[in-house]
């Protein structure tokens, strides 16, 4: 199997570089007029996989819009990434999972062994037990060809404080975090994007700069629709990453309307606009 990095840019080529995001929140499957059940979370993944037609690059289903429904939604869960895959789309789980030692690699092993039932290309971590507590995490990923996509600039207001605050060397926390997945990329691997991506909102004012010590990442830029940030925003604050930067559209793949066809214009549009990102 090729590795994580070059499925994605092959996808990225065919699709454009938009990622969909799947979030199943009551609210959501009230206005698709569906049951806020596991059923209803896994019918709303299904309806936009068909609107897309399968044609997109990467999708990334909330893991807790589904776990809230204990087994019977990890069911779900597991039968949308299957079609998905089935399918040839890839699929990055947004988990934010992050752990040390065993209990790391048992969380990777979850998602990237050939025996999980819940098998996905990728998964978001966050590193506040530090980044190098992840190397389990990240070394089996590795092997797998997967990749992971560490939080390090998010979207939310309330990361500001503590994602920008300094270090003693004068590093922010965010760009240090940034320099060591730039380090650790070019151990695990000799292609010029490594398995370990990160996540850096599409609202942030410094996502420039923190783009700019990512060079060897694919970047997971959320906050595209309706937290405000548009497609011409990602490329204006991260203009180096072009060709790796994804643009995560989730809630605003609803703009337009929740029928079939109105989702399908809506997803059609976007993967058109996220071509200039290349």
């Amino acid at each position: 199997m090729a590795t994580f990095t070059a499925r994605l840019l092959r996808k990225i080529k065919e699709h454009s570089p938009l990622c969909v995001g799947i979030d199943p929140s009551a609210s959501l499957l009230k206005s698709c007029g569906l049951p806020d059940s596991a059923e209803g979370a896994l019918e709303f993944g299904k309806r936009v996989l068909r609107a897309a037609q399968y044609q997109v690059s990467i999708i990334k289903p909330q893991s807790a819009f589904f776990e809230r429904f204990g087994s019977a939604g990890f069911k779900a869960m597991e039968e949308l990434t299957g079609i998905a895959r089935a399918n040839d789309v890839l699929v990055l789980l947004d988990g934010k999972r992050g752990d040390i030692d065993t209990t790391g690699a048992a969380y990777a092993e979850g998602y990237f062994s050939s025996q999980a039932q819940l098998q996905v290309d990728a998964v978001t971590t966050h590193a506040y037990l530090g980044l190098h507590a992840l190397a389990p995490f990240f070394a089996i990923a590795n092997q797998a060809k997967a990749g992971v996509f560490v939080v390090v600039r998010s979207s939310n207001p309330e990361g500001r404080e503590l994602q920008t605050a300094r270090l003693a060397n004068g590093e922010t926390v965010a760009l240090s975090m940034a320099r060591q997945i730039t380090e650790l990329n070019q151990v695990y691997s000799a292609e010029a994007i490594g398995p370990i991506g990160a996540v850096v909102g599409a609202t942030c004012d410094d996502a420039q700069i923190t783009a700019e010590a990512l060079p060897r990442s694919f970047i997971l830029a959320p906050g595209v629709g309706a937290q405000g940030a548009t497609l011409a925003d990602v490329l204006a604050r991260m203009p180096n990453a072009r060709g790796r930067v994804l643009p995560n559209v989730s809630r605003a793949i609803l703009a337009n309307g929740v029928a079939a066809e109105q989702i399908a214009t809506t997803i059609r549009t976007l993967r058109e606009q996220a071509y200039t990102l290349l």
